[in-house]
């Protein structure tokens, strides 16, 4: 008896039409697993081009000075966190930072979560204690008013500048230059509102929360004449390492290599982007062992199958199927049930994607696919070979005295 592989795939198609119901809902494990190692890795995928473009609307020519020895031979000290609040910076750190050939602008950072009063009820924010320069290092936009004057970071004037959200949130639509707002028990007058930066830096009011002061106001407040944070800016991206080097020397002379690091934003963006890979990995991986759940599925609906069929498979061998005839039925069976189940899971993924580009930048990657629909389709012949060869071992006479 000779069949062909199309004759094999008619017969698996017809016995799926016949159980529709049946057939989808075995597909459903592999369609759930499919879809979501697809949309996992489309996320982690947009999730870096998001972070990559918050980085570059941060300016490239940024540096960090941080706590702590954040980063060995490139890579991320995961152990190392708690090194990061080891030491703290001063003002004189910024002084001689500022001498350095390339250096256009330097702003030392602190911050405190503060609660302003606006109609009987609490708004919290961030306040941020920066210096004049701060506005050119983080090459921030200016909604309405001015930023704050060298004059003013250095006498600790009680003037703040408010951030986008910050200042619908306390005045609304309303002017605030001129007025005053209260932060920690003292009065400040608002002199500019910056425009909005949204972003990552936005959720839960983030970078668009903020209030900025000069940083000495946060000295008093905080009792210590340090920060933990110092950022500069570099005239030309090109000169970035050979400004690395020597703020590292001129650090050098007053800290020991491990008490500080000096990073740019490329090597910070690479190493998030590393660990959003592997966790993006990691998340992808957990979400496949769906499809292991839909091969267990498969499995048993074979099994089903098979002894539904038993008579059939009797009378197929009667007229001349040979056990590796039914073999190739039922493998092929399994296998058409997992890559359509696939191919759904794709489509499904696709299409909320395309929904989900509207508001993020997710981004569905071939390789993901490719990978999913292969995994998927290969559960289908693994977890097909046992119901496959129960069924071509059935002895012909057995199976047609089967009742």
């Amino acid at each position: 008896m000779k069949l062909t592989f199309l004759g094999f795939l008619k017969v698996a198609f017809s016995q799926l039409n016949r159980n529709k119901g049946r057939a989808f809902l075995t597909m459903l494990g592999i369609i759930i697993g499919v879809s979501s190692v697809i949309l996992l890795v489309a996320i982690g995928n947009g999730l870096k081009l998001y972070i990559q473009k918050e980085f570059e609307d941060l300016g490239a020519n940024m540096i960090f000075i941080m706590p702590g020895q954040v980063f060995e031979k490139g890579k991320y000290r995961h152990s190392d966190l708690s090194a990061m609040g080891g030491i703290n910076f001063d003002e004189d750190d910024v002084k001689r930072i500022r001498k350095i050939p390339g250096v256009v602008a330097v702003s030392p950072l602190i911050s405190r979560s503060e609660s302003v009063s606006k109609g009987g009820k609490e708004i919290l924010v961030e306040m941020v204690g920066v210096d004049s320069q701060f506005i050119e290092v983080r090459k921030l936009d200016l909604l309405k008013g001015r930023f704050l004057q060298p004059r003013e970071t250095q006498a600790a004037t009680r003037v703040a500048v408010l951030g986008y959200q910050a200042w619908k949130d306390i005045f609304g639509e309303s002017s605030p230059l001129g007025k005053k707002i209260t932060l920690h028990g003292n009065k400040y007058r608002v002199v500019g509102v910056v425009d909005k930066i949204g972003g990552l830096g936005s959720m839960g009011g983030g970078f668009d929360s903020r209030i900025y002061v000069p940083y000495k106001n946060l000295f008093k407040i905080n009792g210590k004449k340090e920060f933990p944070l110092i950022l500069l800016a570099v005239s030309d991206k090109g000169m970035i390492e050979r400004v690395k080097e020597k703020v590292t020397a001129v650090m050098l002379k007053r800290y020991q290599e491990e008490d500080f690091s000096v990073v740019d934003q490329a090597e910070i963006l690479s190493t998030v982007n590393s660990v959003l890979g592997v966790l993006t990995l990691a998340l992808a991986g957990i979400a496949a062992i769906s499809l292991l759940v839909g091969g267990v599925g498969i499995m048993n609906v074979m099994f089903i199958s098979v002894t539904e069929r038993i008579k059939e498979i009797g009378l197929r061998k009667a007229v001349g199927a040979t056990s590796r005839h039914i073999l190739v039925q039922f493998l092929l069976e399994s296998t058409v049930l997992a890559a359509l189940g696939g191919v759904i899971g794709i489509v499904f993924a696709a299409g909320v994607v395309s929904l989900m580009r509207k508001v993020f930048p997710a981004q569905i990657t071939w390789w993901a696919v490719g990978l999913a629909f292969g995994v998927s389709s290969l559960i289908g012949i693994i977890f097909g070979v046992a119901p496959a060869r129960k069924a071509a071992r059935l002895s012909p006479i057995e199976a047609l005295r089967y009742e």
